[in-house]
């Protein structure tokens, strides 16, 4: 579909989106190396977002002094950046991949599937609307594929980081990512790696159901009413709504599953408890504890994987994201 053009009624042979294998391991491979890159840059916001939500009792001190002191006494490649960072680019990468890869023909065939056919005396036309509609289920449906697929890597990912947390006050003691792994296998057998998937793909869906309805929502308005050019100013500000809509959407589902994945080692634990213990500690906005720092750490991220990834995409001759 067209951009710019939505809204109008288009000939039917032009509204289709065919997507050949090559280009499509070609947006795969933008999306998986964009991501990584990412992940590898920032996984030191993502570590310290998860041990301030799964510290007990609470840090005394606001979320950046604790993040300075982390680095002070463990320093901050050993305390921040390292702990997950393999699983996390892994992860990551394999479910950007799958997200991105597909998403935009998932969303075109949703608005194909519920557009209107008209006839006149030269040709058959189809009002195709790339409605908010479509990328929100295209948003899920990719978003929660992705993250299932990809779950023992965020499972392991979140149990090294909160993990390396709890060893501070001599609870635990961290692990490397394939000890940890070959552990929780051997341990509760290779199908517990996918515990927590349900929620993790929860979470999936809706962080990029708030990701695409941000990017892809803003970006398609400020094309067809703001007349912006797709330009790398227009996916700056498109990611900083990125941010906001994933953040706000999945702050429930990702505290949730940090404590969840915190309390491995409680066996009989589901997450209905979870949330259980969630609501009975901090009500409903318990839920959202950390939105803020989720924010302020997506609005790089985003800027750092949108922009990389719609200039790689377009320097590949894919052209930008549509």
């Amino acid at each position: 579909v067209d951009g710019d053009n939505h809204w109008r009624r288009q000939p039917l042979h032009q509204t289709v989106t065919t997507i050949v294998p090559s280009n499509r391991t070609l947006l795969c491979f933008s999306a998986a190396l964009s991501a990584g890159a990412t992940c590898a840059t920032y996984n030191s916001l993502d570590c310290l977002r998860v041990r301030w939500q799964v510290m007990k009792p609470l840090p005394s001190e606001r979320l950046l002094h604790y993040g300075i002191k982390v680095a002070r006494t463990e320093g901050f490649i050993e305390g921040l950046w390292k702990p997950g960072l393999a699983c996390n680019v892994a992860g990551m990468s394999l479910s950007a991949a799958i997200r991105f890869g597909w998403y935009e023909s998932v969303r075109d065939t949703i608005s194909r599937s519920s557009s209107n056919r008209y006839h006149d005396a030269d040709s058959s036309f189809l009002e195709s609307e790339k409605r908010l509609s479509h990328m929100l289920l295209a948003g899920f449906s990719t978003g929660f594929v992705g993250y299932v697929a990809t779950a023992p890597f965020h499972l392991v990912k979140t149990f090294i980081q909160a993990e390396k947390g709890l060893e501070v006050v001599g609870r635990s003691k961290t692990s490397p990512f394939f000890g940890t792994l070959i552990s929780l296998a051997k341990k509760n057998g290779i199908p517990s790696l996918w515990n927590g998937c349900i929620p993790l793909g929860a979470r999936g869906a809706l962080f990029t159901s708030g990701q695409m309805l941000g990017y892809d929502g803003f970006k398609t308005f400020a094309k067809d009413y703001l007349n912006l050019s797709d330009s790398p100013r227009l996916h700056i500000i498109s990611s900083i709504s990125a941010a906001f809509g994933a953040s706000v959407l999945s702050a429930p589902a990702d505290m949730v599953m940090a404590k969840y994945m915190s309390n491995q080692g409680k066996s009989g634990i589901n997450t209905l408890q979870c949330m259980s213990l969630i609501y009975k500690e901090g009500g409903i906005h318990g839920f959202w504890r950390g939105w803020a720092v989720s924010f302020i750490r997506l609005c790089p991220v985003m800027l750092t994987f949108s922009t990389g990834y719609e200039q790689l995409r377009n320097g590949l001759g894919l052209g930008y994201f549509t």
